[in-house]
């Protein structure tokens, strides 16, 4: 079982590298912000990895496997790719600029 976990946490280590590559890397604002969508997803899977671990593991054993992930994830929220794609996801509505509806007006 502890094999299983420690797969499911490199699994989730390389998503979050490969988020935050798409974050910095994207040309498109459609792109990063999917790019930062997919990142809250990861995250909400290493929370729900956190409890597998709890439940299984008892003591200072948990701690190696989570605090990598927990840095890579502090890391990757203290970026600037992170923080811009995080104030158009929260704060500014342009979804209608965003994606299909953008095509559809150039087109026309």
């Amino acid at each position: 079982m502890l094999r299983q976990l420690q797969i499911r946490a490199d699994d989730l280590a390389e998503s979050l590298l490969i988020c935050a590559l798409e974050m910095r890397r994207s040309r498109t604002l459609e792109k990063k912000l999917d790019a930062y969508r997919d990142f809250s997803m990861a995250v909400n899977r290493i929370d729900a990895l956190r409890r597998d671990v709890e439940e299984f593991l008892q003591g200072d054993a948990k701690e190696p496997i989570m605090a990598d992930l927990d840095r890579k994830v502090a890391s990757v929220m203290r970026s600037p790719a992170y923080r811009t794609a995080e104030w158009f996801d929260r704060y500014c509505r342009v979804y209608w600029y965003v994606g299909q509806a953008s095509m559809l007006v150039t087109q026309c």
